[in-house]
């Protein structure tokens, strides 16, 4: 290309070895490697596109390059330089940051304080910059793509690392918009608790609640609400934040004759604190804080036990008066929060016309029960009582070309990398020659590009099934090419639903609705599976040639 710019070929020599010490460095540093060696090429094309005027024509020729040079890295797309050009724009002191190896691992047991307003001083925002390194670059890129704050993004950063959040919890606690929540909960926390526990305690909390997972009717009780919370722990669990742990629904409390009931109880393992919940359906009431009271002094003094802080009481409600919530609290001597929650009250968009609503069920089951009356009156009023538990998340979900290529995106090209990695020390060395393959329906693919080139093309045409096969050639260990498996994992998509196999088995490994997210748990347990058969049939294998365990 006669166009280019003069320094353009020394560069490229440059970053060419730049790449090649990066990659030498030891495993365990490798995504803080990656991650550098990205900013060097962000940084770089940034200098450039200053003081040379690089243009888009230019980031496109190297693109090419830098994966002509290194075929096996990935990564080096002109789209992935495009971020690594706005990941060194947002994060210019990165490499001196990093260098300086000030980082908290993932699950650190220290609770980090930074609230967003904090955020905004130069010197809070380099404490959260040093935490860097510890995401992935999947991670960043979701980060510089949602959020454009910077002082809202070092929020997540920091609580991303502080919580161990995997990039789809991450991605939920922004659109849950968790930084304009945290730690505005009406509270006595300031006047109960000691400094400076007082404010952790109130970065634990959060005002309003999103339960957004469930679906209540008008007519809803407050049993009804606990039971569909509890239905739900984990997502529940997700929203009450890190560290709380379940110790109960209903958990009964005697006092002399008389028993009592928690509608919630948790227990906070770093605040070391018992959390006990109130749940009312309703708007917030000055009497419901005189009833937490007598709650917290059970606790205290059955539950908490020596080394236990103070229990704090937390009253959830629909909807609260902040002045009345303040008034009420003055002059108490126990720690007690007052927020709202948020539920879903509708059934999603995108679902409406699939399924008749659930008043539309009701008139209908109501017409019925007039007709035939007594014989069958127990049998409608049990399915009317379900009908009105329904929630949205039970509720199917057709497959379309947009949730196909979810999936495909999401678990059929994670579940090959997680496969990879789990073989590449053991199992794949055994062999002369190891292929991968991602089918279409019935189209193989030797690379990922050519498997999402060729999905895009033919999403419309409704695609049925995608399978993963490993093909291992060439048995090493007896010098000579002794014998070839084929081992494959099959994702079949129906309606509604999709489910996973090993090859042609029957078995389910696991079913999913479409709209439910694939999560790392699904992941490892689909790679853990895909190993431990292909193992299996090694070892069959080899003791068909041994005679071992034909005796």
């Amino acid at each position: 290309m006669s166009s280019l710019p003069v320094k353009y070929q020394d560069i490229v020599v440059q970053l060419k070895e730049k790449i090649r010490l990066a990659r030498l460095k030891a495993t365990y540093t490798l995504n803080a490697d990656l991650l550098a060696i990205y900013w060097e090429i962000g940084n770089t094309v940034l200098d450039q596109q200053v003081s040379e005027g690089w243009g888009a024509k230019v980031i496109d020729r190297l693109a090419t390059d830098l994966k002509s040079e290194f075929p096996d890295m990935k990564g080096l797309s002109v789209r992935n330089i495009k971020y690594m050009r706005a990941f060194a724009s947002a994060y210019p002191e990165f490499l001196s940051y990093r260098s300086a190896q000030n980082f908290l691992p993932f699950g650190t047991n220290a609770i980090v304080q930074v609230t967003p307003a904090q955020l905004t001083s130069t010197p809070e925002i380099q404490n959260v910059q040093a935490l860097l390194a510890q995401l992935t670059w999947y991670h960043h890129i979701t980060l510089l793509d949602k959020i454009k704050d910077p002082a809202t993004r070092f929020f997540y950063i920091q609580k991303t690392v502080e919580n161990g959040w995997s990039r789809d919890v991450m991605v939920h606690q922004i659109e849950s918009e968790l930084h304009k929540r945290q730690g505005q909960i009406a509270s006595n926390f300031q006047l109960t608790i000691a400094k400076p526990q007082s404010e952790l305690v109130q970065q634990v909390f959060k005002d309003p609640y999103k339960f957004e997972f469930i679906y209540l009717g008008q007519e809803a009780k407050e049993r009804d609400l606990e039971d569909a919370l509890t239905n739900q722990l984990q997502k529940f669990l997700l929203e009450l934040g890190q560290w709380f742990a379940f110790m109960g629904r209903q958990y009964k409390i005697t006092l002399g004759e008389n028993e009592y009931f928690y509608d919630l109880l948790f227990y906070h393992t770093r605040l070391k604190r018992y959390i006990v919940i109130d749940l009312k359906i309703d708007e917030f009431k000055p009497e419901y804080k005189g009833k937490m009271e007598f709650y917290l002094n059970l606790a205290d003094e059955q539950l908490k036990s020596e080394g236990d802080e103070p229990s704090i009481g937390l009253i959830l409600c629909k909807t609260k008066d902040g002045l009345v919530a303040e008034y009420a609290l003055r002059g108490s001597n126990k720690p007690i929060g007052i927020a709202e929650y948020q539920i879903s009250d509708k059934l999603p968009a995108e679902l409406k016309g699939e399924l008749p609503t659930v008043e539309q069920l009701e008139v209908e089951l109501d017409r019925e029960v007039e007709r035939f009356q007594k014989p069958i009156d127990e049998k409608f009023s049990k399915l009317k009582e379900l009908v009105n538990s329904l929630k949205s998340e039970e509720v199917k979900e057709k497959r379309s070309p947009e949730k196909t290529s979810v999936i495909f995106h999401e678990l059929v090209l994670p579940l090959k990398q997680n496969i990879i990695e789990s073989l590449r020390k053991e199992i794949i060395p055994l062999f002369e020659n190891v292929d991968c393959l991602i089918y279409t329906d019935y189209q193989g693919h030797r690379s990922e590009e050519d498997a999402v080139s060729f999905l895009e093309k033919t999403l419309n045409n409704q695609c049925q099934i995608f399978k993963i096969e490993f093909q291992f050639q060439g048995f090493r260990k007896v010098g000579v090419k002794a014998f070839d498996i084929w081992k494959d994992i099959r994702i079949q998509l129906g309606n509604y639903t999709y489910f996973c196999v090993l090859g042609n088995a029957s078995e389910k490994l696991f079913e999913n609705l479409y709209h439910q997210p694939i999560g790392e748990t699904e992941l490892t347990f689909l790679t853990e599976k895909f190993c431990e058969s292909l193992i299996d049939d090694l070892t069959k294998r080899i003791e068909q040639i041994t005679g071992v365990g034909n005796e």
